[in-house]
Order: C-alpha cells, then structure tokens, then sequence
C-alpha cells in the first residue's frame, strides 16, 4: 500500500471519529464531533504508518460545519489496532471558532479514551465579550462540564456581563 493510501485510510479514520458520538458539552462537542464532512489543509502532511500518525504542518486549517481549528501543527495518534484515532494534538497559536465562542491556547490535546479536551500555553476561552482564562483548561465531552486551573501564584480569570434583557 503506497504512502498516499495510508493517508487516505487514516483520514478516513479521523472522519470517523468526527462523525463519532461525542459528548453533550457543546462547544466541546462542535469542535471535535458531529456529523458534517471535516475538511483540513496544511503546508505539509506526513504520514507514518509505523508510528500510526498522521501529521499536518504549517497554517493547518480544519473545518467542519460551523467549528474551525487552526494551529500550527496538528498530529493524529491511531490506536495500535490502527481502527481509530484514540488522540488528536494541535500545537503553536492554537484557536478553535464556533460561531461566537473562541478557545485560543499554545496547545489542544483531544483525547478520544479520556474523552477530554485540554488547552494549556495561555488558554483563553471567549463569548462576545465574555471570557475565562488560566493555566490550563479542561472540557469533558461526556458531560456538560469544564475546568479551568491555574497554578504557583496565578488566578483564574473570569468576565462575565449581565445579557440584555436580564435583571441584575
């Protein structure tokens, strides 16, 4: 099998993890699952079938449906039985868009066996004018539920405005 087929195998793959049931956690949910064609471009991809990644280099851009994800780099880690990607890393000037909610960081690592997602290097998530930042942030895809940590001396940020139409 050449090398392009291997890509193309392993990019189905990734396709059947966004098409996977993910959790309830909607931004989380919108950023790595669904059911719509994912779409992704770099510079460079190189495939390893021996490491069982596949890994997009320089101005990576993957969209699908409404969410956006650019980065960098992003790396696909197969499971050994090579059936699925168990683990998704998306590295430098991370940011995922969902309409009006943004997440930025340095790093994302998606963890299909965790059913996680972890934002560390600055990471910042924002609607409109709202916003939560700290040292490392953690959406559970399985439940309605995140993390936000900070550590040594730092705080947790947050700024939330009343909405329109809402007593105070």
């Amino acid at each position: 099998m050449s090398a392009l087929q291997n890509s193309i195998i392993l990019l189905l793959l990734l396709l059947a993890l966004f098409a996977g049931d993910g959790g309830s956690h909607a931004f989380a949910e919108q950023a790595v699952g669904g059911s719509e064609v994912i779409r992704i471009s770099s510079r460079s991809l190189e495939a390893d079938q021996a490491a069982g990644t596949v890994r997009f280099v320089g101005d990576v851009v993957a969209v699908q449906g409404d969410t956006t994800i650019r980065a960098e780099e992003l790396i696909l880690y197969q499971t050994s039985e090579g059936q699925r990607i168990e683990r998704i890393e998306a590295f430098r000037q991370v940011r995922i868009e969902q309409g009006e909610r943004v997440a930025t960081g340095q790093k994302a690592v998606l963890d299909r066996i965790r059913e996680e997602v972890v934002l560390t290097g600055s990471p910042k998530v924002r609607q409109g004018a709202d916003f939560v930042e700290g040292d490392e942030i953690v959406f559970f895809l399985n439940s309605e539920r995140s993390i936000v940590r900070s550590k040594g001396n730092e705080r947790v940020k947050a700024v939330f405005h009343p909405r329109k139409g809402t007593s105070e």
